[in-house]
């Protein structure tokens, strides 16, 4: 059975509506049903959360140094993908509009990233009606904000700062998806600069 698509005034209700089964997939709803009754059967809970980590222990800590490393690799790939479409600035004109704008989108997917990490964050110390709320607000947040920013880089500076802005904008997906490579280079520039004992 397909959907039709809301429109925009459908999707910004979809965003900010408060009940957080309003939006369920009835797909999923049947799923958990039948886990409910697989557990009354079998007296087991499918859902049951069996890799509890404590508060304060190793385990955590190793979690939250993973997770920074995996932050500094995102922003330390924004910057080299940023800094490789530099050469494209000898196809705009002007020039020198194009590197401008390149530095406004590489800080604004920085800022980005920032802000999703710190919004996870406070989302899993919250209740799961009270995470949704806050995730839709800070998703609708980024994307006003990605529109501003864009919007006026365009407007102030043309084309081609508008372009390199957006382009740079546009590296968090990439850098996302070569994390594990750009750990290793970010790890190997690291040892580059690393002075000896």
């Amino acid at each position: 059975m397909s959907r039709r698509y809301p429109g925009l005034g459908g999707m910004l209700k979809e965003m900010f509506r408060d009940n957080p089964e309003d939006y369920r997939d009835p797909e999923d709803i049947d799923r958990e049903t039948e886990a409910e009754e697989a557990e009354q059967r079998d007296g087991e809970d499918p859902d049951e959360v069996v890799d509890y980590i404590p508060v304060g222990s190793e385990r955590e800590k190793e979690e939250l140094l993973n997770a920074e490393e995996t932050l500094r690799d995102l922003r330390f790939g924004i910057v080299v993908l940023s800094i490789a479409v530099l050469p494209l600035a000898w196809f705009a004109e002007p020039h020198w509009k194009f590197p401008i704008g390149v530095l406004i989108g590489c800080v604004l997917a920085l800022f980005l990233v920032q802000k999703m990490y710190q919004g996870i964050s406070n989302a899993l110390m919250m209740d799961p009606a009270g995470a949704v709320r806050y995730t839709r607000k800070q998703v609708a947040l980024r994307y006003f904000m990605t529109f501003g920013v864009l919007a006026l880089t365009m407007f102030l500076g043309g084309i081609s700062m508008g372009a390199g802005a957006i382009l740079a904008s546009f590296m968090i997906k990439p850098a996302a998806y070569f994390q594990p490579w750009f750990r290793k280079l970010r790890l190997w520039c690291k040892g580059l600069f690393k002075r000896p004992a």
